[in-house]
């Protein structure tokens, strides 16, 4: 359906009848429960019909968080039809109880507030588990990552299990590669992270399988494997 005809669809009969959209929603909230904050992303699925006359298109809908990312279909729900609105819901970095907020708009000038929450429990931390790969004192949660030239970034996320404070003091690795970690001293049972950025100088055609090596402050050494592979 071209833009043009989505509109004359849409405002005509409005502007030829004063008749106007009505979407209502079956329900304006959900409630998750409780969830693990490494359980992996949500999703819920809200209902509306179109109680109106005329067809009802979703123009927009914004969040208060970027954890909450809305999906919905880019084509009019006609009178009595039913359309969906899925909130996709990321729960790694929310703690403790949430309440997060997305508001639609749709035609007719016509706004709808949905609302969804839950508890996010804490998994208790397991070193050999969560962070298997070490370096001395400090563990990495892997030393095996990927990248192509559609997913350019990774992040390795990284503990200090030591009792002295670790500082990254040199990084090996190839020029297409860029590294960037926080903090720049790791206290005592902090965390941070390793972030991989890779920029290609050129199209390449073959499978490349690096090495970037790390040393610390402790003297100790660790390897991460970097497998980069060919846009498909």
């Amino acid at each position: 359906m071209t833009k043009s005809l989505l509109f004359l669809l849409l405002s005509l009969p409005l502007a030829v009848t004063g008749q106007r959209p009505k979407i209502l929603f079956t329900e304006k909230t959900h409630d998750f429960g409780r969830i693990e904050a490494t359980g992996g992303s949500l999703s819920h699925t809200f209902t509306f019909v179109n109680k109106g006359s005329v067809p009802v298109l979703i123009i927009d809908a914004e969040t208060s968080c970027g954890c909450t990312v809305p999906e919905w279909s880019n084509h009019p729900v006609l009178p009595g039809d039913r359309g969906t609105l899925t909130v996709n819901l990321s729960p790694a970095g929310l703690s403790g109880r949430f309440t997060k907020r997305i508001t639609v708009y749709s035609s007719g000038n016509t706004t709808t507030r949905l609302e969804i929450s839950g508890e996010v429990i804490a998994r208790a931390l397991d070193l050999q588990r969560d962070y298997p790969f070490a370096i001395g004192s400090l563990r990495a949660a892997t030393d095996t990552i990927r990248l192509d030239a559609a997913t350019r970034s990774r992040i390795i996320p990284l503990i200090n299990d030591g009792k002295k404070k670790i500082a990254i003091t040199s990084i090996s690795k190839p020029g297409d590669i860029t590294i960037d970690y926080t903090p720049v001293l790791f206290l005592p049972g902090s965390r941070g992270s390793l972030v991989f950025i890779y920029n290609p100088a050129g199209e390449s055609a073959q499978t490349r399988r690096e090495s970037v090596t790390l040393h610390t402050s402790e003297g100790a050494t660790g390897t991460i494997h970097v497998t980069i592979t060919p846009p498909r």
